[in-house]
């Protein structure tokens, strides 16, 4: 906050250039909205149409990105608006993932990474925030063990890993002292946005394909490596180099320039839990009416088989609970106008 004392011209001085600084970001942000509409105009027109293969088309397509510097660098993606089947296409998903239904998404920017640990220190820093020495760890089954946290989760983490021992509260906190200081306004995903952006255009179980051994170049999950600490998973047939985190982006990225959207660590989004989809926004919207004392969360993490680190698998969990391979990544709404169809 401002401190109230000093003279007259000093507030006056702080003023103009708390102004000038509004009027840098809002030029900045009308020079994104600009690039985005210019983009809609020169990519060759493509109706989402009705035959269901827009987003297809549309996989490997180079998107536009942006980079907010304030109060760190952090770089977003822009998601197409478009429309899409939510949910178990290849029948290969749990209960949860059914009725199969079709989706409206709006765009949006997404991050292009996983919150890391570096950005959420700065947070604490400023705010003096406290998680608590309490976080959920597996080992031989999940318990919750005195002394951990985000900065010191039972494992070695580089300010460049993804931060974990974080609940959904926490995340909200993150996000409010995020819009504050950079004057956007970051949220969570809801599981719609999530899914929609995590399959980029595919309609398989990974957005890669179907077999579970391409999973290794594109994601930091369950392998060979990992049996040290989780005896007797089904894992793949190879070794990614990590047992637990990795640093961000440390894989291939999807078609969409989206890294660690499978694996590493769990993402939370903003729904609260339903058992299926029945009743569930057809609008991309959260899911505001479910069991609000748990929370979604998507996408598998650094310890998961094959089968959970998938476009359509969901997971949940006490939204108050803190474990160490969940974390989180935001979005930005779009533009109302200007947004690029698929």
């Amino acid at each position: 906050s401002v401190a109230a004392t000093g003279c007259a011209s000093t507030r006056s001085t702080s003023k103009s250039s708390m102004k000038g600084e509004r009027s840098k970001r809002a030029r900045a942000r009308q020079l994104v909205f600009s690039v985005t509409i210019l983009w809609a105009i020169l990519l060759p027109n493509a109706s989402s149409g009705t035959d269901g293969n827009a987003e297809t088309r549309s996989q490997d397509r180079q998107l536009p990105s942006r980079v907010i510097s304030t109060p760190f660098a952090l770089e977003l993606v822009w998601i197409p608006q478009g429309r899409f089947r939510m949910g178990d296409i290849t029948g290969s998903g749990q209960a949860d993932e059914r009725p199969l239904r079709e989706v409206e998404i709006s765009g949006f920017w997404m991050m292009r990474t996983e919150v890391t640990r570096g950005m959420f220190a700065r947070f604490v820093e400023d705010t003096g925030y406290d998680t608590a020495n309490r976080c959920w760890v597996h080992e031989g089954g999940w318990s919750e063990k005195d002394g951990l946290n985000w900065k010191t989760p039972g494992f070695g983490q580089s300010d460049d890993h993804p931060v974990t021992c974080v609940n959904w509260h926490d995340a909200h906190a993150f996000i409010t002292w995020l819009n504050h200081t950079s004057g956007e306004v970051f949220r969570l995903p809801s599981e719609a946005e999530w899914e929609y952006a995590a399959r980029a255009g595919s309609e398989s179980v990974y957005y890669m394909g179907d077999e579970p051994s391409e999973l290794c170049a594109h994601a930091n999950a369950a392998d060979k490596r990992a049996l040290k600490h989780y005896p007797g998973f089904a894992v793949n047939d190879c070794d990614d180099g990590y047992v637990r985190t990795s640093p961000a982006a440390s894989f291939a990225a999807s078609p969409w320039g989206l890294y660690d959207i499978y694996g590493n660590v769990w993402e939370w989004v903003e729904d609260c839990w339903r058992a299926s989809y029945a009743g569930a926004p057809t609008d991309g919207s959260a899911a505001l009416d479910g069991d609000c004392t748990r929370r979604g969360f998507r996408g598998g993490g650094y310890g998961d088989i094959p089968h959970y680190a998938r476009s359509t698998l969901r997971n949940r969990g006490n939204a108050a609970h803190r474990k160490d391979d969940i974390g989180f990544r935001l979005v930005i709404t779009g533009p109302d106008t200007g947004n690029p169809a698929l």
